[in-house]
């Protein structure tokens, strides 16, 4: 999707300037936040892909105006809506209420926790691994030159807009994992396989690219890439 999210490498956006000593979260509800959205991947209502796809469908000025779990917070009440888990008349219930204990920053974990919860955890810090089986051969390997398809979905894609219709090499081959394309769109898990490709600062913006032969490493699935 050619949406806002997509602005790498565009200009007029400023430097990226790293917080020093970054906490996890600036608030306790972003951590909440964060917690609803691993319950709901765990319990099945959606996935990764379905979250990312609904962040990149927010409208251009509330996705630039929120701050990152804003628009967390904004995609997961789409979601849920239109997939009949809560209805708009209770988020707005909820929202219009005053809550008069102050969310904790750090609740206790308790000391023993359920199944759910431990998988919750799990989850949380190791993440959910994404690799799956595949019979057909990988096209590529580590060296071979490949150019990447011109592609402009209307959905959700892990093909960046910068780096549409560009030369780069295969650096790494990942196995195959879940076309997150196929889980946005609600088709299942579609093993592809998946490659790190590397594009020098030149191949992707041209003779003003900055100097000093700086490297960009992009995760692509094969079917974004074909031989040169």
């Amino acid at each position: 999707m050619n949406g806002i999210h997509d602005i790498g490498g565009r200009h007029g956006l400023g430097p990226v300037i790293p917080e020093a000593n970054e906490p996890p979260f600036h608030e306790p509800w972003e951590g909440r936040m964060h917690g609803i959205a691993v319950a709901c991947q765990v319990s099945g209502i959606n996935n990764s892909p379905e979250h990312r796809s609904a962040v990149e469908q927010l409208p251009y000025t509330t996705y630039l105006h929120n701050s990152y779990y804003e628009n967390w917070v904004c995609a997961f009440e789409a979601m849920l809506v239109g997939k009949g888990i809560v209805t708009l008349a209770e988020l707005q219930q909820q929202a219009s209420e005053r809550y008069p204990v102050a969310m904790q920053d750090h609740p206790r974990e308790p000391t023993q926790p359920s199944e759910y919860a431990s998988k919750l955890k799990a989850v949380l810090y190791q993440g959910a691994p994404q690799n799956r089986p595949i019979s057909r051969r990988p096209k590529f390997k580590p060296g071979d030159p490949v150019r990447t398809l011109n592609l402009n979905s209307r959905g959700h894609s892990r093909l960046p807009g910068y780096v549409r219709d560009k030369t780069g090499v295969i650096e790494l081959y990942h196995g195959a994992h879940c076309h997150a394309e196929a889980q946005a769109e609600g088709r299942g898990e579609v093993p592809e396989h998946l490659y790190a490709v590397r594009f020098t600062a030149h191949s992707l913006w041209g003779p003003d690219s900055e100097t000093g032969g700086l490297i960009v490493y992009v995760d692509l699935f094969e079917d974004y890439l074909q031989a040169i």
